[in-house]
């Protein structure tokens, strides 16, 4: 076997189990990445559920008498959950959450199914299944066994019921599909088998292609080292040199030849040096597409980045909704206030998930006149509750009373929060958190600034970066977010640090009207 054959040979099998590692690696992390999501889809899907069936009975309670016990009212809410025909229809539209869920099913008392996502199983028995939550904890060979079998499918469960009473009055059973979550697997099997065949397929070529070039100066040397054996120092037409008949000269020829070999040699190793950074700039190149693939295979990981976000206004909900309980026994109007921010953020938190699943396509930007101290103003009232629990004080300033600009009101609005609300987290110990709205010359600048802890040297060059960050859980999408929004805007965005000192966010865009 020659050293070209071996040295293809083994390369190929050098690559074959680096890409069979990396396929296994990238498998076991898209299964739990699937297996996570899904849970994570399916905790939301039952929590939304119960949040709109609490909603409901408690608007439909009033159309019934009041009820003269405990069991009276759990009749009553049952009543209410069995015919009222919205609750099908949320749950049909909870199935969009993820495609791995199958079914959402309410059941009452007895098992017996209220409602449900599929109509013709309401009235029937609750079929119990395997708990999801806990296939989903096992380890990755048998959740990866189960997908390929297709195993029967599990159930992720939580119960609603009556404050201070044992058992629970209802059930809502969320049901994942294991064929959905094998097709998902599958999709990406074929992917990554494509992949790293093309890589193989690559590795050989490349191979040839080195191993041909760099055992061309060998057989050249050889074919010297053959002619110097045969004595045809002067090549096919030393027999006609007239200095072969004269042997004191052949010692002289001899040197020639030595040093023409030597020549030869040390043209040989130039071209094997010319080589080394030819193979250096292949794999430059190929680590670079090697990382762009990392970088791809992590947009995968969105839809966790889609929960982180989407749980900041779900908090600002909640906040108000504790506020409208708490004041419930005040007149309706004052009420108006609190929901239209409710209801705002409801529209706004449907855009944040459709921006983050869109976020590697063009961005549609609704471009109309916006004013940038009310956007600053309303960022600063709806993120002031939660900042009070965390013991920051925010300040809003503006030294104008209006800053019109051409811009998305919704798209500047999330990227103020993302800023906002990284401040907040960042202040552990509490703090001061300003927003201030100022002009300069033909631009309106914004400033987001505190006094927590400030940015990390080595995370200043990177905090714009996407998938980057520094906490435990999160995303690397927020700043990321307000970077393209900025951009997106004609506007530019600079931040200023010091440890221990604080950090300042600067946002500037074009005005609407240039100021004297």
């Amino acid at each position: 076997m020659s050293l070209r054959v071996r040295l293809v040979l083994l390369i190929v099998a050098l690559v074959a189990l680096v890409a069979i590692a990396l396929s296994v690696m990238h498998l076991a992390s898209l299964v739990n990445l699937l297996s996570a999501d899904a849970l994570d889809r399916s905790k939301l899907a039952a929590d939304q559920a119960s949040a709109f069936i609490t909603d409901r009975i408690g608007q439909h309670s009033e159309e019934y008498k009041t009820p003269l016990d405990l069991s009276g009212m759990k009749s009553q809410w049952t009543e209410i959950v069995s015919i009222d025909p919205d609750i099908p229809k949320m749950l049909v539209n909870m199935l969009k959450l993820s495609p791995a869920i199958k079914d959402i099913n309410i059941a009452g008392p007895g098992g017996k199914i209220l409602a449900s996502s599929n109509p013709p199983v309401t009235g029937r028995a609750l079929t119990i299944l395997p708990g999801f939550a806990e296939w989903s904890a096992g380890s990755f060979y048998t959740r990866l066994l189960d997908l390929i079998e297709r195993r029967a499918d599990y159930q992720f469960e939580i119960p609603l019921g009556v404050k201070g009473e044992a058992q629970p009055l209802f059930r809502i059973q969320v049901i994942v599909s294991s064929v959905l979550l094998r097709a998902a697997l599958l999709a990406q099997i074929t992917t990554l088998a494509y992949v790293s065949g093309a890589a193989l397929f690559i590795s050989v070529l490349i191979t040839l292609f080195a191993t041909n070039r760099v055992l061309r100066p060998l057989k050249r040397i050889e074919a010297t080292i053959d002619r110097i054996v045969q004595g045809n120092f002067l090549g096919s037409d030393s027999h006609v040199n007239p200095t072969y008949l004269n042997p004191p000269a052949e010692f002289a020829v001899v040197e020639g030849k030595l040093n023409i070999l030597g020549e030869r040699f040390r043209g040989a190793r130039e071209q094997a040096v010319e080589l080394q950074h030819d193979l250096d700039g292949l794999l430059q190149r190929m680590a670079t597409e090697l990382d762009v693939a990392t970088r791809l295979a992590a947009i995968s990981r969105i839809t966790g980045g889609v929960a982180h976000e989407i749980k900041n206004p779900l908090n600002a909900i909640s906040l108000r909704l504790d506020l409208l309980r708490a004041r419930l026994s005040q007149p309706e109007e004052e009420l108006a206030a609190e929901i239209d921010i409710l209801s705002s953020e409801v529209r706004r938190l449907d855009r944040v998930v459709k921006t983050f699943l869109d976020f590697s396509r063009p961005v549609d930007v609704n471009l109309t006149e916006v004013d940038l101290v009310a956007i600053a103003r309303e960022v600063a009232d709806l993120t002031t509750p939660q900042a009070g629990l965390a013991n920051i004080k925010v300040w809003f300033e503006d030294s104008v009373k209006s800053a019109p600009i051409r811009g998305d009101a919704d798209m500047l609005k999330q990227a103020i929060l993302n800023l906002v609300l990284n401040a907040i987290e960042a202040m552990k110990n509490g703090g001061n958190l300003w927003l201030r709205v100022s002009r300069e010359a033909n631009a309106i600048l914004l400033n987001v600034s505190d006094d927590g802890p400030g940015i990390p040297t080595e995370a200043r060059e990177k905090v714009f970066q996407l998938y980057f960050t520094t906490k435990q859980r999160g995303s690397g999408i927020g700043l990321a977010m307000t970077y393209r929004a900025v951009q997106l805007h004609n506007g530019t965005i600079s931040f200023s640090t010091e440890l221990g000192r604080g950090t300042a966010f600067q946002m500037l865009f074009p005005a609407l009207v240039r100021y004297a």
